[in-house]
């Protein structure tokens, strides 16, 4: 289970029958992670809104629980129950009497209005020497307990027809609607039990917006639950596509730190995804932002109702509604909302108005001639550098690496996929800052590499999310992660890779690309492994070899002295 997968709340509709624990123990099933909370109990027979922490918003849950309720409850007169309510062992009945006047059912319900000390019911999840109360009730003891300050806030009788009422409460933390039911019945003199209830609101999560488990499970498997996350700590906010996380936004992220840790706020990526194809898979991108001490990041895709948003409405509903943004760090050239009118302009104009700090920073500028810095192939990339310039070693790369940039260029996304699809790794290396990967687990192949070619192979099966470089062959770098998933770092494994889709190997797919990656002086077992393999260096597009024994032959006279005669630099 991965715990960075999703950091927020969640609006639950929590359905009769279940606990609120049931509902958690749900979410962690279908989400695939473990740190999940629930902020303020729904009795089993209780339906309606149950906020839900998923993962480092679970530190949150108090400022959800902590809000104002509001419940919908039917109680029933003449009736009381050992657990308060209509599921419990009936205690006493009122049958054959008259019931009490509408006006005196109306009194009795508007007199608990304001504060009123309620006794804490033996049927609850409260401790009492260490105990909850449930356990002795279901032991058939009654314990000795002290009344509480709770404050009902607004009643609205919806119906009187005796021996049935229904009426909205609006309350403050830790009110038992089933107790205030029982509490008004012994004012009337009849005995009075809750016969159903349903939350309509915590906070500011509301029920017209709650989703069913149902429909989390239908929403986790198209991959659309970060649409549906709020934030409630106070935020400061970054805002962008973020498909690269290359130099340009790790500046950024630096400066997001610093402003939030200045101003004691949460940091927040929010990612607008426009397409499907991106430089990182969904789970690496938000994994990358963690790594970059990010606390919060979020996806959001950019929807049609999103693109007719105004600016207004998207810093107002968006930002500080749904993210608690209370400032914004991003590039000068940071647009949103309908025509883009959410611009640096329009940030400067409204930080006043909606109480933000507003903090925008130049883009950061690169040249490309220079060799990548704090990079794992740094001291490779200038080498290989300076030697195809004065040796001509590759033609290709030696025309390339040749261009001196007239001017320095900013750091994008648009530079990084062009530098990508050229093949030109070690400019790509310079602007992500750390080699391109791709990461997978190991699957079974025809092996072919081990039984005809005398070259075994790692095979990974290749995202087709990701944006490519090239088909060919790589130098390259693996990483094998622990049982845990963890990858060392620190020791890397040399090898050669082929990127395609192996075109000479019989009845293969040309639509299907898979990663094939033979390491220098590795003979472990991966099948299965989770392995991180880093592209540092293009020797050659894909081609067709008319046999596998010529193929083989390419291999061992040509493209593996080539990736080590790269390493040897």
């Amino acid at each position: 289970m991965n715990n960075n997968t999703y950091n927020g709340f969640l609006n639950i509709y929590k359905e009769s029958g279940w606990t609120s624990m049931d509902v958690c123990a749900k979410l962690r099933r279908i989400l695939h992670m473990k740190k999940i909370g629930h902020a303020g109990t729904l009795d089993p027979m209780a339906e309606g809104v149950l906020p839900v922490a998923l993962g480092r918003a679970t530190k949150d849950v108090d400022r959800i629980g902590d809000g104002v309720k509001t419940y919908r409850a039917g109680m029933l007169l003449g009736v009381e129950t050992d657990t308060e309510d209509i599921t419990g062992q009936t205690l006493k009945t009122f049958a054959g009497k008259c019931w009490p006047s509408e006006e005196e059912i109306r009194e009795a319900v508007m007199s608990f209005l304001g504060d009123y000390e309620q006794l804490t019911p033996m049927y609850s999840a409260r401790k009492v020497d260490g105990k909850k109360l449930y356990q002795y009730a279901r032991e058939g003891k009654e314990v000795e307990r002290k009344t509480k300050k709770v404050q009902i806030l607004d009643i609205r009788i919806e119906e009187i027809e005796a021996p049935h009422v229904r009426f909205t409460v609006s309350c403050t933390k830790g009110t038992y609607i089933r107790t205030l039911c029982k509490d008004i019945g012994e004012k009337l003199g009849c005995g009075a039990c809750m016969e159903s209830l349903e939350r309509t609101k915590v906070g500011d999560f509301t029920v017209d917006t709650a989703k069913k488990i149902a429909e989390i499970e239908d929403m986790a498997e198209a991959g659309s639950i970060d649409s549906l996350l709020t934030v409630k700590a106070p935020t400061a906010v970054s805002i962008g596509k973020f498909d690269g996380t290359h130099m340009g936004h790790q500046a950024l992220m630096r400066e997001l730190r610093k402003t939030a840790q200045e101003h004691r706020l949460k940091t927040l990526v929010l990612i607008l995804k426009f397409g499907q194809t991106g430089i990182l898979t969904d789970e690496e991108r938000k994994q990358k932002f963690y790594d970059l001490g990010i606390d919060y990041c979020i996806e959001l895709p950019f929807t049609k109702d999103m693109m007719n948003m105004s600016a207004e409405d998207f810093l107002e509903k968006i930002l500080i509604g749904r993210y608690n943004m209370k400032a914004i760090v991003a590039g000068d050239d940071v647009t949103f909302g309908y025509g883009k009118r959410g611009n640096a302009e329009f940030l400067r104009a409204n930080a006043d108005k909606y109480g933000i700090i507003v903090d925008l920073i130049e883009k950061v500028r690169i040249d490309l001639s220079k060799a990548p810095e704090n990079s794992v192939v740094s001291v490779l990339a200038e080498s290989k550098i300076k030697a195809a310039r004065d040796e001509g070693k590759n033609e290709t790369d030696a025309d390339t690496a040749a261009e001196e940039p007239t001017d320095t260029q900013v750091i994008s996304s648009t530079l990084l996929r062009k530098e990508i699809e050229k093949g030109d790794m070690l400019h790509v290396t310079r602007l992500l800052g750390a080699p391109y990967a791709i990461t997978g687990t190991v699957v079974h192949g025809r092996h072919l590499g081990t039984d005809r070619l005398q070259i075994p192979t790692m095979n990974i099966p290749v995202p087709q999310e990701l944006i490519l470089p090239p088909k060919g062959a790589y130098a390259v770098q693996a990483y094998v992660a622990d049982s845990k998933g963890v990858f060392d770092m620190e020791h890397p494994m040399h090898g050669m890779a082929n990127l395609g889709s192996r075109p000479t190997v019989e009845g293969s797919d040309e639509r299907q690309v898979v990663l094939e990656t033979h390491l220098f002086d590795e003979s472990g077992d991966f099948y299965g492994k989770k392995v991180r393999v880093e592209l540092c260096f293009f020797i050659r597009p894909e081609e067709k070899f008319e046999s596998l024994e010529a193929l083989r032959r390419h291999l061992k006279e040509k493209d593996i002295p080539a990736v080590e005669a790269f390493f040897a630099l």
